[in-house]
């Protein structure tokens, strides 16, 4: 079989998008399971330490991260940053202040944070205890 150059233009594009589509990395599935906390050991120090519970896609094929962190008094979770997914962080202990987008608000325990796509945003402990939160990263399909 032969074929033209005008047939290789059009086939070769093709073959290139479905071989870039099977590189790509998969994202596991995410199994139903208890992420027990006591197994699951933190990483960092007292000024700031954190936990990774998952990282998976849901049944839908939504990528989906959860994790903890624990932040000294005083200490600021980054510099302000933004970031394509969107993030839903749950304030269990202590007392923080945001920044979203040049404006501070501070929080307290119970209060549920959501951060929104390409929204310039950090995250500091504003009080004299340490400051506990949990997040939950909505990262999405790839397109």
């Amino acid at each position: 079989m032969e074929f033209s150059r005008r047939d290789l233009a059009l086939i070769l594009p093709v073959l290139a998008a479905a071989d870039a589509a099977a590189q790509r990395p998969q994202i596991a599935p995410l199994p139903a399971k208890v992420y027990h906390a006591a197994k699951i050991p933190y990483v960092g120090d007292e000024k700031k330490k954190g936990r990774a519970f998952f990282r998976g896609a849901d049944h839908s094929g939504f990528d989906l991260e959860a994790h903890e962190t624990v932040l000294g008094p005083g200490t600021e979770t980054h510099a302000p940053h933004k970031h394509e997914h969107e993030e839903i962080v749950i304030l269990i202990e202590g007392t923080a202040q945001t920044f979203m987008e040049g404006k501070t608000e501070t929080v307290e325990a119970g209060s549920v944070i959501h951060f929104g796509s390409n929204q310039l945003h950090s995250l500091r402990n504003a009080g004299t205890t340490p400051c506990r939160y949990y997040v939950i990263e909505l990262r999405g399909k790839e397109a």
